[in-house]
């Protein structure tokens, strides 16, 4: 194990006392050259071994309601849905995907019709839209971000756009109030993906309640869990309708299950503490990596109108003189038990035959090539074991300049 000295040593901001402390502990050799990883054991667990929620799936056992197709937990989750997103109406399914497109169904985006995204994002947006016979239109994201840009997103409106749907990603929150601006401005459709932010806000508004519908997402790896599932959210009782029309095929064609919802349940009643115990990490985290000048941070954490959920933290890496490349620069820090990984691909290399393409999107490209995402179960541990993943980020970053 590393010294506990460079603990310490990770939040001085003088770049050059960091990585001469690092070089004075020369012991400390790289886990994948052979050196003692940071984290032995590797990254904590997820989802958290819960007993308030090993309880709750218990009683959906015992009084025999897990199997019904309509019971009081699915109920129950609509309800708590609601009050989390000030919306009236709720519609639980089986995955943040297919939410997605019942919800271009739900506002009736037409076959032929264009539907504008970020051109990084999630692909399973872009897939949604052409499953629906849309057409996806891509656009960049903001300077130095991985959320649309609202300029560039109203500059590639046509008369044949009909919708568009917005991402909030790696704890960045697009400007939705610009958004619903647009969207009015030009009579369009308004979607938020939500998935990566319950539980976040704008100016005291919850995310989750901006645009026509909004959706979240309950895979495994989502801030909350049930191994798969989703969620469509509405004011207007038209798209709900519409959204239950869709999938009803002599009953729910995509539905979440009784369990799913008993694990849910106890979760959303520690959203908002967890949420706040991840944003002190993020803090923390951020302030000891300042020094480590390849990681360009995400900006938007402290923010007087905004609160977000971090279901990944983000950082571009700088390769260009460096003698990291991202593949190295993960898989060495991997190698330390910390789990990091590449962002997405976005859109930029689809095929024009798939998609109409505007402007440069010179900054999803970089988003593309040089985003490194950090999952969020560390950002629930104690304030010593983020400041070890400070140290075996600093550790790797360190050992080549």
């Amino acid at each position: 194990m590393i010294r506990p000295e460079l603990a310490k040593i990770v939040v001085n901001k003088d770049v050059c006392t960091l990585c001469l402390a690092v070089e004075l502990l020369s012991e400390s050799i790289l886990a994948i050259d052979g050196g003692q990883p940071v984290f032995p054991d590797g990254p904590p667990q997820w989802p958290i071994a819960d007993d308030s929620v090993l309880n709750s799936v218990r009683t959906a056992m015992a009084d025999g309601s897990w199997g019904a197709y309509e019971a009081r937990w699915t109920d129950e989750l609509a309800v708590q849905l609601s009050k989390l997103t000030n919306r009236e109406h709720v519609f639980l399914c089986s995955s943040g995907t297919i939410a997605v497109e019942i919800a271009l169904r739900a506002v009736d985006v037409k076959p032929g019709s264009e539907v504008i995204l970020a051109a990084y994002d999630f692909p399973g947006n872009f897939r949604a839209i052409e499953s629906i016979g849309a057409r996806p239109v891509i656009v960049d994201v903001v300077d130095g971000g991985w959320v649309m840009s609202p300029e560039e997103c109203e500059s590639a409106i046509s008369n044949e756009t009909s919708a568009i749907i917005i991402s909030h990603l790696h704890g960045q929150v697009a400007d939705l109030n610009a958004f619903e601006t647009i969207c009015k401005k030009h009579n369009l459709h308004l979607i938020e993906d939500a998935c990566q932010t319950p539980g976040g806000y704008i100016d005291g508004k919850p995310l989750g309640s901006f645009g026509d519908v909004s959706v979240f997402s309950f895979g495994g790896s989502k801030l909350l869990s049930a191994g798969r599932g989703g969620a469509v959210v509405t004011g207007s009782p038209d798209f709900f309708q519409r959204a239950k029309i869709y999938c009803n095929r002599g009953n729910e064609a995509f539905p979440l299950s009784q369990l799913q919802a008993a694990a849910l349940l106890p979760q959303l009643e520690l959203l908002n503490s967890r949420n706040s115990t991840r944003l002190e990490r993020v803090q923390q985290l951020l302030t000891a990596l300042e020094p480590i000048r390849v990681l360009k941070p995400l900006q938007q954490v402290v923010d007087a109108n905004i609160e977000s959920s971090f279901y990944k933290l983000p950082w571009l890496i700088e390769t260009t003189g460096n003698d990291w490349t991202r593949n190295e620069f993960i898989n060495a820090i991997q190698a330390e038990g910390v789990s990091i990984d590449a962002g997405f691909r976005g859109f930029t290399r689809r095929s024009v035959k798939r998609c109409r393409q505007h402007g440069s999107l010179i900054n999803s490209r970089i988003a593309a090539q040089q985003t490194l995402i950090l999952h969020h179960p560390i950002l629930l541990e104690s304030e010593t074991m983020v400041q070890l993943a400070a140290e075996a980020i600093t550790k790797v970053a360190c050992s080549r300049n």
